[in-house]
């Protein structure tokens, strides 16, 4: 295995930025942010400014996050959020308008198949037309394939599904479009980065429903990619056929990001050495393989720093020791991931 960073070693400062050296090759480098964490610790806010040109906001645009009865919008925060992001020159991701998760209490038990179609239409039309002129990109539907439904279409049970349709998507992107003509328009999804059976179905699944809706003439232009890597499936990731998935993207079209990338480490030894000498590797392994395909526009993690990652309550170790899933420690040193990351954008490509 390649040693990204020797274990022991007095680790040096991350004097090369990742959206430099992304920016070399026509890409954008970028992370999730919520609010609190710059006030909580200045020194994040430094090192993601630093670091980063694109940022997802982790809650702030969430339907939960902005409603929390019909009708009635609170922009506030998500607002806090823009001006942030625009003062300190980070073009934004909007995230994200259809899910099945982070509704509010009052969706859920409103929605039947007579007023679905209005709710979320009419949700669409608030905050992707406030937001409108303003953002890089909306993840307009999120997460919305599951093999295991055993659908023919691979569609998720959801209540938009069972309120809206099997259109649903088209109906949110076409929303979308009207609302706001600038912003790139995103279908953000899980795991079609693993080849395994599961994924592979879940990759067949999403060219099929795209095949269809741009035979409809949808305004659909971008795939997400979330990319929660798991560190035991390393060798089920970035291999021919996951190459080959994103070229049948590209072949479509379609720009694609990697949109929450993390690595998790919970099957990997306690050392922290050697934990972090294999999180890289993965990181590495897959950034390789993504990169090479041209379409590929954004990398954006899910975190930026340990401190600050989701994963230390969705997976923790079983041997109570803090996760390392992230670029830079929970004190905002380069980490062996950093590195990995760095090397790969080096050796990728550059953008037409």
């Amino acid at each position: 295995m390649a040693q990204w960073f020797q274990p022991g070693a007095k680790a040096q400062p991350a004097t090369r930025s990742l959206q430099q050296l992304a920016g070399q090759k026509g890409l954008l480098f970028g992370s999730c942010l919520a609010l609190k964490y710059c006030v909580q610790a200045p020194e994040y806010q430094q090192l993601f400014l630093a670091q980063c040109g694109i940022a997802t906001p982790e809650v702030h645009m969430k339907w939960s996050s902005l409603s929390t009865q019909p009708g009635v919008y609170d922009f506030a925060n998500a607002d806090r959020f823009v001006t942030f992001c625009t003062t300190n020159q980070l073009q934004v991701r909007g995230h994200t308008l259809i899910w099945h998760e982070a509704l509010p209490a009052w969706v859920a038990p409103q929605l039947n198949a007579g007023n679905g179609r209005m709710i979320m239409t009419d949700h669409i039309a608030r905050v992707a037309g406030h937001f409108a002129g303003k953002l890089y990109s909306w993840d307009v539907v999120n997460e919305v394939l599951d093999p295991g439904s055993q659908r023919p279409d691979g569609l998720r049970d959801t209540p938009w599904l069972r309120s809206c349709g099997a259109d649903y998507l088209e109906l949110a992107f076409r929303a979308a479009a009207a609302a706001d003509a600038r912003a790139l328009l995103v279908w953000n999804e899980t795991y079609l980065e693993v080849s395994n059976g599961f994924g592979q179905n879940k990759r067949a699944a999403m060219l099929a429903l795209l095949d269809r809706m741009l035979a409809r003439g949808v305004p659909i232009q971008g795939i997400g990619l979330e990319a929660h890597l798991r560190a035991e499936q390393a060798a089920v990731l970035g291999d021919a056929s996951y190459e080959a998935f994103l070229g049948q993207l590209a072949r479509r079209g379609m720009k694609i990001f990697i949109t929450e990338l993390d690595v998790q480490d919970l099957t990997l030894p306690a050392d922290p050495g050697a934990r972090d000498q294999a999180v890289a590797a993965v990181y590495n392994r897959f950034l390789t393989a993504t990169l090479r395909q041209p379409a590929v526009r954004a990398i954006v993690t899910w975190g930026l720093a340990d401190r600050f990652s989701w994963i230390a309550g969705y997976r923790p170790r079983p041997d109570g020791l803090p996760v390392r899933p992230l670029p830079f420690d929970a004190n905002y040193q380069p980490k062996a991931a950093y590195y990995a990351i760095a090397e790969s954008l080096r050796s990728a490509p550059p953008r037409g």
